[in-house]
């Protein structure tokens, strides 16, 4: 009966019957209806804009169905613009950030959370502190970093290291596995040290896996990110056979290409995201707790 309860959310079925609360959720409806068709319709508006010849384009007034959808336009697309290349780039570009993310801020995470060596405080301090400052700060440094890596004096411009080493160094994450692992039970840890396991096979190990949802959430936001990258590509990336789907967009705007092309072509680049969404929906949704998770 008390799950009966709890079909409207917050309200309940004794809620309801009072006026007030109908009121109430009503309008609560009306405004989800239309903020989720202010937000679906940019996406429908380039989906069909881009099956419209050039006419249909500049026609006034403006049509929001075209005359005919001609699907042929999409393989030319997808083969004119040499979009499969610029997946491709993406792609890698996204794996690496995901795959640097897990790991270093994982492993970061691990540290603060069990092994807790001294000036554990100050380090989350300054971690909360970077957490603060705009992003727009570290643009200069970082550019110079990256053009003479300090030590070592490498060059990383032209590169994809610089995207992976600044996902990898990501301060909110850190701080998300770290209350993840933190809801740990110790015992399991406990029984680990006795088995003889170092640091190392334990994360690998044990954390790992028990960790799969903090994992699924934080690669998923990652590449979802990255799908949709353009500054730090367009800042360190010149060289044309590395260009990412963002860049491309941006730099179709000088292009010969007609508005038609381009319409579909900012279909491709929303595809991944949408994919995303609709297959780890239920993940992405639970991540907005996850980082509270004790055990």
């Amino acid at each position: 009966d008390s799950m009966k309860n709890m079909d409207k959310g917050i309200l309940t079925n004794s809620d309801m019957k009072k006026p007030k609360y109908r009121l109430l959720y009503t309008l609560m409806m009306i405004f989800m209806i239309a903020y989720c068709l202010i937000s679906v319709l940019p996406v429908v508006w380039i989906m069909l804009s881009g099956f419209k010849d050039v006419k249909e384009m500049y026609a006034v007034p403006a049509t929001f169905l075209p005359k005919r959808i001609d699907l042929s336009k999409l393989g030319k697309v997808w083969t004119e613009l040499k979009f499969y290349k610029y997946y491709g780039n993406t792609f890698l570009m996204a794996i690496g950030a995901v795959i640097s993310n897990i790991v270093i801020s994982g492993l970061a995470g691990y540290v603060l959370s069990r092994l807790k060596p001294k000036g554990t405080k100050i380090m989350l301090a300054l971690i909360f502190w970077i957490m603060l400052l705009p992003g727009t700060m570290s643009t200069v440094p970082l550019y110079m970093e990256f053009k003479s890596m300090p030590l070592i004096g490498v060059n990383l411009l032209e590169t994809y290291w610089p995207i992976w080493l600044m996902s990898g160094a990501n301060a909110f994450n850190i701080i998300l596995f770290k209350n993840f692992f933190d809801g740990i039970s110790s015992s399991l840890i406990e029984a680990a040290w006795i088995d003889g396991a170092n640091n190392t096979k334990i994360f690998f190990k044990i954390i790992i896996p028990l960790s799969t949802p903090v994992f699924i959430v934080v690669g998923m936001f990652t590449f979802n990110g990255q799908i949709g990258n353009f500054f730090w590509p367009y800042l360190l990336i010149s060289a044309k056979e590395k260009t990412v789907l963002g860049v491309q967009l941006y730099k179709m705007k000088a292009s010969t290409y007609t508005m038609d092309y381009q319409m579909l072509a900012l279909l491709f680049s929303v595809i991944p995201q949408i994919i995303i969404f609709a297959i780890f929906q239920k993940q992405i949704m639970g991540g907005i707790n996850i980082g509270g998770v004790k055990g």
